[in-house]
């Protein structure tokens, strides 16, 4: 897995290596919920800074063990703990791609291949989050996981299942693009607020509640759509002399001038 790793981080440097002649002097490197582009960076940095993150995340995955007071209980997760970080090392190579794409094709729409690689990211840590044992690193990290080892291991249990619908419900949103803000909080919302609700009435000897959780959850679902559904389409409105976006239009902004 460590052979994995340093090929992970040499395929990016040669990536970059490769790129960089034909990159443009300044890059996109951040875009907001719309997947409008909001900052730039010299290409020198650009190219380099998701290398540089997976250097980071290599070095913090092997260090970390050594400094957590649980560090007995590694051992238990270590093939778990390294496929991991292998995968958000791939993550980052991937938004590398993604970087670099964009830059030498302007036209090029970001979210849904940031979508993508999230979505199998989610279904990743999914797959993997109920072999991790207690720990201060990684993990569900609550006064009521970390107080019961009971509570982590049900707790994980759960998530792994929040995390994998999260990570299905993002790749969907990377096919459909329908409203990209509600996805990304309803896949935050399954992949760790739940989990965190549930260890709560775990604590409590109160489990059986979820169910309300789900109800609640399922008005506010039902609730948005309906909003969704019977607002106004997705369009662009003259205001103060500019074009203005209205949710998603999947046209460009009108050529003629706005009055």
């Amino acid at each position: 897995m460590k052979k994995l790793t340093a090929l992970i981080i040499a395929a990016q440097l040669f990536f970059a290596w490769l790129a960089f002649p034909r990159l443009p002097e300044l890059m996109p490197v951040h875009w907001n919920f719309r997947g409008q582009i909001d900052s730039y960076m010299p290409k020198l940095q650009a190219a380099l800074m998701m290398p540089v993150m997976s250097v980071v995340m290599a070095v913090l995955f092997a260090v970390l063990p050594n400094i957590d007071p649980k560090n007995d209980k590694y051992r238990l997760f270590a093939r778990e703990w390294q496929i991991i970080q292998t995968g958000f090392m791939a993550f980052f190579a991937w938004m590398q791609f993604i970087i670099f794409y964009v830059s030498l094709n302007p036209a090029a729409k970001m979210m849904p291949l940031m979508f993508i690689g999230l979505g199998a990211l989610f279904i990743l840590l999914g797959n993997y989050l109920s072999k991790i044992r207690q720990n201060y690193f990684i993990g569900i990290k609550i006064p009521w996981t970390l107080s019961s080892e009971d509570n982590w291991n049900k707790t994980h249990r759960y998530a792994s299942w929040t995390f994998v619908a999260a990570g299905i419900l993002t790749l969907a949103e990377s096919y459909f693009i329908w409203y990209a803000p509600a996805v990304i909080f309803g896949s935050i919302m399954l992949a760790t607020v739940l989990p965190v609700i549930y260890s709560f009435l775990l604590y409590k000897k109160a489990a059986y509640k979820m169910k309300y959780v789900y109800a609640a959850l399922l008005f506010v679902i039902l609730a948005v759509s309906l909003l969704r559904l019977t607002g106004p389409e997705d369009t662009w409105i003259c205001s103060g002399g500019t074009w203005v976006r209205h949710g998603s239009p999947a046209q460009a902004a009108p050529s003629t001038p706005c009055r």
